[in-house]
């Protein structure tokens, strides 16, 4: 009896232990890292491409920008924005602005305001608004409006920018 007390016992020690010894070899793979801090890097100059319509008289423009932002903090975006631009009614504008937006990771969100010569109508005064997306490491897609004081038109632009 005692022969078979101690067999007993031997193995449930053996399981028990046996079972320790498994658990304490398993392997858990941690949770993957996310790094969200990727962001679009919106600092420094960049030149772009643009085509808009505007209206009074309807014409359609096409355009070229050369600007350069810089991060006031994480979240604040001024830059200066010059551009130029042919209009179908055989016209010519040039433009310099200043922009001032929020940025969201990819994205900003800008105001303008600055001066403007057209060569039909003579010197105006644009404010307006626009989003940027960011697209690619150095690519970004824009959509923005200019109201021209002084000039009474209106213009909506999309287009691209490369940024260096």
């Amino acid at each position: 009896m005692r022969t078979l007390k101690i067999a007993l016992l031997a193995t449930v020690a053996s399981a028990a232990l046996s079972s320790a010894t498994m658990a304490a070899d398993l392997i858990i793979d941690p949770a993957p890292v996310i790094d969200n801090s990727y962001g679009f890097d919106w600092e420094g100059p960049y030149a772009g491409l643009w085509v808009g319509g505007i209206t009074g008289p309807a014409v359609f423009a096409l355009g070229a920008d050369l600007g350069v932002n810089a991060l006031l903090d994480s979240s604040i975006l001024a830059g200066v924005e010059g551009n130029v631009s042919w209009e179908s009614n055989s016209t010519w504008s040039v433009q310099g602005h200043g922009r001032l937006g929020f940025v969201a990771d990819q994205a900003v969100i800008y105001g303008l305001a600055g001066i403007g010569w057209n060569s039909g109508s003579g010197t105006y005064i644009p404010v307006g608004a626009g989003v940027e997306f960011g697209v690619a490491d150095n690519l970004s897609l824009k959509a923005e409006y200019n109201y021209q004081w002084l000039a009474n038109r209106h213009v909506g632009k999309v287009g691209f920018n490369f940024h260096f």
